[in-house]
């Protein structure tokens, strides 16, 4: 009976912890407004032990009209972004007018990728195991720079005084 009020007790604890830490995404960034969240383990618990999870946080903003996803994923099975030094300047399979591109936001190694018919994309390399990604086909390379700015801001402070959703 002990055990299973331990194991009880700690898997509360562990879904405690993963719901203040999502609060490190705020609600709102800039013009932009949270519409949706979803928050999953990245790897079923195993043993008791949390491997990470991945929070999916939608963003709407009214004028001009345009969507937002930001995907953080953290934890020991989410592993980190490879930022490579300079990316091969190959395209192979690629179609000519997409590309990839090394940049730092603040103090950040991250890579843009751009594709045609696909949202462009910035994935950040935040801290061992977390990987910030935001992706959107209604915001250019600087604002999705500003916004990712914006949100690695919020890591130091890991408080958000707008209403959640």
């Amino acid at each position: 009976m002990k055990k299973v009020f331990a194991s009880l007790i700690a898997f509360c604890l562990v879904s405690f912890a993963e719901c203040v830490s999502a609060l490190e995404l705020p609600n709102r960034v800039g013009e932009w407004q949270t519409v949706s969240t979803n928050i999953l383990p990245l790897v079923t618990t195993y043993n008791g032990e949390s491997h990470g999870r991945v929070v999916y946080r939608t963003y709407k903003r009214e004028s001009p009209s345009g969507f937002l996803d930001v995907i953080l994923t953290e934890g020991a099975g989410a592993g980190s972004l490879y930022v490579p030094e300079k990316v091969n300047e190959s395209k192979g399979m690629m179609p000519n007018d997409s590309g990839f591109e090394v940049v730092k936001v603040s103090g950040h190694d991250a890579i843009i990728e751009s594709q045609s018919f696909m949202p462009l994309v910035l994935a950040v390399s935040v801290e061992d195991n977390i990987t910030l990604n935001i992706e959107s086909p209604s915001a250019n390379r600087e604002e999705l720079m500003r916004i990712a700015e914006e949100i690695l801001s919020w890591k130091d402070t890991k408080s958000d005084s707008s209403p959640a959703p």
